[in-house]
């Protein structure tokens, strides 16, 4: 029988009539002349909609045993001094010497104490030789410029603590088009994240009821929430594929990140889904033939294979952001992935924020998954001695446990009979806010045909009572006014966005922070930040707000401050003593922490081993010869009021900069170049950060790339030579790139 019987059929007089196929122009093959050129254009630009691990946007920094985040670009660990940092040293000791041949015990110690600030020197011998001078200064004093933490007093209650926390933790990219990612929360714990956000939603029914009926003519054909997760799931699985194909008939290596994929929902894709261009169906696509020359051959041996999908356990919630294109992941490896890394790098307390869109049935499984998942990490009832109605916890009596923040029954949320309906950016629960913004979000949605109005189609479901049970500590509640009842119920929680904060502080700063010295309070991002974006935490700080929760996914200058804040610090930093709940008489941040004016200077002589572009090849000495690196440093301030003495010459940007030098082993002189900071009024320490960037000015246009970058606070920043050590754009450290530096420091 001929092999072509059945696929041909005799053409038929009303195959004239029928409507032709639209010509389509294939960019996988050489009919196309534009095809590689389209190709390459689709594979950058998809990572926009589908991030892509290896990019900024989606790149987790690893933490390492000591957990600070380490850059694979570098992996030495042992101290190295490029050839100028050695000059310099070279010469400071010769000054330091004058005549004498060798540096005396007198001049050393002269040097440590009024220089370096140190303030206990004992000095053996009675000459230094300028290894000996190398070897102690090293081996005893240290060379960097962020000075060591005092052990950490854990006997405050919870609310006299700063919180390092994350908003929508288990998104990977966007806040709009998006993964949700178990490992996102891994990564987010390792680097010191004590406060996590879960977003829960209703994940597909255990077993289906009925048949699927087609719908009837009036059937509305709008979007519901239950559907976009799916959805989601579906293009990011087609776009990823894609882009596998496109990057294989490219001549590119195939992605072998084996978290690339989100853990999809749908049933696996066949294997040949890219074997032709075509998606059209029905007799016709029987016709189409496969032109070598306009499809993609790619032999079943040779091709890159399709990465598994693993599927969400059928009946249990999911973690997603409602209403976007974010794709979902379980709730239950959210769960593991928190047990498996909570405790890692520190024992001390997390909070996990849920913010809830599952029905009454589906908190019962979340709160089944939570006790089987993290058994006695889980605060499930009060501690002994310690009731919820009179006070909370002291930070020592929580090593090692999990709080839940959530709503108590019998409180309402408001669910629509599809509980998925309402986007999580516009839902009435604890961290929905009055401000402009989603106000005009929420009257977009409104407007929309598709998207019923929550008013006509909600119902109010109450969290379940075994899940409100787990709220002991850690109580949400909608925020009215500061003087209502719930503001003085000890375990209660306010989460307001960022904007209504800062409003409600203009109006009411003093019972602003009267009530953030003795309860929680957190702030959030605006619904309008959907790149991922960050407020000023400092802003927030400064009123005493314990939980400023950042988008994680993306390291710009918030998140820069973020970590300047909580480096070393386990993800708990001690209030300064006039914002802690027994400063009872001190009720505004001007009382509680009386600014200084400051000024200060950072000489900056050399740089080493200063990361490459991210588009360079790591090894390519040419990409470093051709680097023009230059250092912008910026001072986070309070700013100063009309009237205030402004820095001399900053117009009150308290901004500074060096002049470009050359290679990835800049070398400012035997003198350095200064950054200069006068007279900065309203400067308390221990709120108040220095942050240094590297940038590239070979690279840019409109603005320089950043290389390198760090941000140290101000009460740890040390006076005298010292080495700054500086991380990669995504927040890894990387070892042996820093900065010689000699740092002035005067308050008064």
């Amino acid at each position: 029988m001929n092999l072509s019987c059945g696929l041909f059929r005799r053409r038929r007089r009303c195959d004239e009539q029928r409507k032709k196929r639209t010509p389509t122009m294939s960019i996988f093959g050489d009919s196309n002349i534009q095809a590689r050129s389209l190709l390459r254009m689709f594979v950058d630009v998809s990572v926009v909609v589908s991030p892509d691990p290896n990019t900024a946007a989606a790149k987790f920094p690893g933490p390492d045993h000591s957990s600070s985040n380490v850059s694979p670009k570098r992996s030495e660990t042992s101290f190295h001094l490029s050839t100028d940092m050695h000059e310099t040293i070279q010469h400071l000791y010769d000054e330091l010497r004058g005549q004498e041949a060798l540096l005396t015990k007198a001049q050393f110690a002269d040097f440590l104490q009024g220089v370096q600030e140190e303030l206990e020197v004992d000095l053996q011998k009675d000459t230094y030789s300028l290894g000996d001078f190398l070897y102690v200064w090293l081996q005893e004093y240290s060379w960097d410029a962020i000075a060591p933490l005092p052990p950490k007093d854990l006997t405050k209650p919870l609310t006299n603590y700063f919180i390092s926390s994350s908003h929508n933790t288990y998104i990977v990219g966007n806040q709009w088009a998006s993964k949700s990612s178990p490992d996102a929360y891994k990564n987010v714990l390792l680097r010191g994240g004590r406060c996590i956000e879960i977003d829960v939603w209703n994940g597909d029914v255990a077993t289906p009821t009925s048949r699927s009926k087609s719908p009837g003519r009036d059937h509305g054909r709008g979007l519901s929430g239950s559907s976009f997760p799916n959805m989601a799931t579906t293009v990011f699985d087609t776009v990823e594929d894609t882009k596998e194909a496109a990057r294989y008939y490219l001549g590119e290596k195939p992605s072998t990140n084996k978290h690339q994929r989100s853990y999809s929902a749908q049933e696996p894709l066949k294997n040949d889904t890219f074997s032709t261009v075509s998606t059209a169906s029905g007799p016709e696509s029987h016709l189409e033939s496969r032109e070598s020359s306009n499809l993609l051959e790619v032999s079943q041996a040779n091709r890159p294979r399709s990465r598994p999908k693993q599927q969400m356990p059928r009946g249990e919630p999911i973690v997603t952001h409602g209403w976007t294109w974010t794709a979902p992941c379980g709730f239950r490896e959210v769960c593991q992935a928190i047990r498996e890394s909570a405790f890692v790098a520190n024992d001390l307390p997390i909070i996990i924020s849920l913010e809830v869109h599952a029905d009454a049935d589906q908190q019962e499984i979340m709160v089944k998954i939570m006790k089987e998942e993290w058994q006695e990490l889980l605060i499930s009832k009060p501690l002994d001695g310690c009731d919820p109605r009179f006070r909370v916890p002291k930070l020592e009596d929580l090593r090692n446990k999990i709080l839940i923040k959530v709503k108590k029954a019998p409180a309402k949320i408001v669910a629509p009979a599809d509980t998925t309906m309402l986007p999580a950016v516009f839902a009435m629960d604890e961290d929905a806010s009055s401000s402009d913004d989603e106000r005009a979000c929420h009257a977009v949605a409104k407007a929309s045909p598709r998207i019923p109005d929550t008013q006509e189609k909600s119902r109010k479901v109450p969290i379940c009572q075994n899940l409100s049970d787990l709220a002991v500590y850690t109580r949400s509640e909608h925020f009215h006014t500061l003087a209502s009842k719930s503001s003085k119920y000890p375990a209660h929680i306010y989460s307001i966005s960022e904007y209504r904060i800062v409003e409600l502080n203009d109006k009411a700063h003093q019972e602003v922070f009267t009530h953030n010295k003795n309860f929680f309070m957190r702030a959030f991002p605006a619904g309008r930040r959907v790149d991922s974006s960050n407020p000023d935490p400092s802003q927030f700080w400064r009123n005493g707000v314990q939980m400023v929760a950042m988008n994680w996914q993306n390291m710009d200058e918030g998140m820069m401050l973020n970590e300047g804040m909580f480096a070393d610090e386990q993800g708990w930093v001690l209030k300064p003593p006039g914002y802690q709940s027994t400063a009872k008489g001190l009720v505004t941040r001007e009382l509680a922490a009386p600014s200084k004016i400051m000024d200060l200077i950072i000489t900056v002589f050399a740089g080493q081993h200063i990361p490459l572009p991210s588009d360079a090849d790591d090894d390519s000495s040419h990409g470093a010869s051709r680097m023009r690196p230059f250092i912008k440093a910026e001072l986070h301030v309070e700013k100063s009021e009309a009237g205030d003495t402004v820095g001399q010459g900053h117009d009150c940007s308290y901004k500074d900069r060096t002049e470009a030098r050359r290679t990835d082993h800049p070398d400012f002189g035997p003198h350095g170049e200064r950054l200069q900071f006068r007279n900065i009024p309203k400067v308390v320490e221990e709120l108040s950060f220095i942050r240094l960037k590297v940038e590239d000015e070979s690279s840019g246009v409109v603005s320089s790339p950043l290389l390198a970058w760090t941000c140290i606070r101000l009460d740890r920043l040390r006076p005298g030579y010292r080495f700054i050590h500086l991380k990669d754009p995504q927040g890894n450290k990387v070892p042996d790139a820093k900065l010689l530096v000699k740092i002035s420091k005067t308050l008064r």
